[in-house]
C-alpha cells in the first residue's frame, strides 16, 4: 500500500507540474500571438532603435544577398509562419487548449485508489 501511495504522490507531483507548464504556456502563447498580430504597427510606429529591437527579436541570421535581405524568424514565430495555412492541427490545439485537466486528475486518483 505504501508503494501505491508514493506513486500516487509522484503522480499527483507531475499533475501539478504540468498544470504549472500548461498554464505558462498558454500565457507565453498569448504574448506571441498577440506579438506576432500587432508587429507591423508596432514596428511602423516605432524609432529606428526600437525597430532595430524588434526585428532582433523576431529575426536571426540576417544577411544581403544581390540586395536581396535573407533571414529566418526565430523560434516560436518560425513556427507560426510555418503552420498558418495548416488548420488540421487546429481541433487538437482546440481539444487540448479546452481540456479538462480536473476531470483528469479526478480520473487519476480513483485509478489509484482501485489499485489499493
Amino acid at each position: 500500500m505504501n508503494e501505491y501511495k508514493e506513486k500516487q504522490y509522484d503522480i499527483n507531483l507531475r499533475l501539478e507540474e504540468y498544470t504549472r507548464a500548461d498554464e505558462n504556456f498558454h500565457i507565453a502563447a498569448a504574448m506571441v500571438f498577440s506579438l506576432a498580430n500587432m508587429a507591423l504597427e508596432i514596428f511602423e510606429s516605432s524609432e529606428a532603435n526600437e525597430k532595430r529591437q524588434l526585428l532582433s527579436f523576431l529575426l536571426q541570421n540576417c544577411r544581403l544577398q544581390d540586395k536581396k535581405l535573407l533571414f529566418e524568424l526565430r523560434s516560436p514565430f518560425n513556427y507560426i509562419l510555418e503552420n498558418a495555412h495548416h488548420s488540421s492541427m487546429l481541433p487538437l490545439l482546440n481539444k487540448l487548449r479546452t481540456f479538462d485537466w480536473s476531470e483528469f486528475s479526478k480520473l487519476l486518483e480513483e485509478f489509484e485508489l482501485s489499485l489499493t
